[in-house]
């Protein structure tokens, strides 16, 4: 009998607590598979597992989280270099040696706290290996129309990201105006990162190229362990 996919990210927020020790500055993304990690991270705080570690939220949902779990929160003013950060994906395209992030809007803080940490650990499950996923894009609002060509002259096609929580586009936590772009398979890499970053208005993309340690839960209850970058 297959486990479910909630229960498959579970396996992958478990294993990646094996990573943890005392004194660590920890990067937390942000996430349906996160969210697991939080309540196991705080379950260790609780009964005396790890007493001194220090956690730098991706997020305003991961923050409201770590805080309710006992999880003392800092910043990046507080240290410019983490240890460890965990955080999930929407699509790790094993070929291509990349991630997709940023499918609940917070791409901008989880490449922030990934790229500041020594070590990075992914927790996914199975369907996440190679899944086709749009390329998360945030995007100041003035850049808007001269952001979208640029994408189309890139081969992207994008559209703005429709909230459901409110009538129109969906808004970062920064501030900011977040679009989706579909591309070839075979763009989609670290060199197509960088391109994106380098238009004007755009704040930061979904294409995460840092080596990472990828945990996967599995449908018959195991994990493994894949090497990205």
């Amino acid at each position: 009998m297959k486990l479910t996919i909630e229960n498959r990210k579970r396996i992958a927020a478990e294993v990646a607590c094996k990573f943890l020790e005392d004194g660590l500055v920890l990067g937390v993304g942000t996430g349906s598979t996160v969210k697991y990690f939080i309540e196991f991270l705080g379950k260790m705080i609780r009964n005396g597992a790890l007493r001194n570690i220090y956690a730098v939220p991706s997020s305003y949902d991961t923050h409201f989280r770590l805080v309710q779990e006992g999880v003392k929160v800092v910043s990046l003013i507080e240290f410019d270099e983490l240890d460890l950060t965990i955080d999930g994906a929407d699509s790790v395209l094993m070929n291509n040696n990349v991630l997709i992030k940023g499918g609940g809007g917070a791409l901008f803080r989880e490449k922030v706290i990934n790229y500041a940490a020594r070590k990075r650990i992914i927790i996914v499950d199975d369907t996440k290996i190679n899944r086709r996923f749009p390329i998360p894009v945030e995007v100041h609002h003035f850049a808007i129309g001269y952001v979208l060509k640029s994408l189309r002259e890139l081969g992207l096609k994008a559209s703005l990201r429709s909230s459901k929580c409110k009538v129109g586009p969906c808004i970062s936590d920064n501030g900011n105006i977040l679009l989706d772009a579909e591309a070839p398979l075979e763009l989609i890499t670290a060199e197509l990162e960088v391109k994106l970053n380098s238009i004007p208005g755009i704040l930061e993309n979904g294409i995460f190229s840092k080596e990472a340690e990828i945990v996967v839960g599995k449908a018959d209850g195991s994990y493994e362990i894949l090497k990205l970058g």
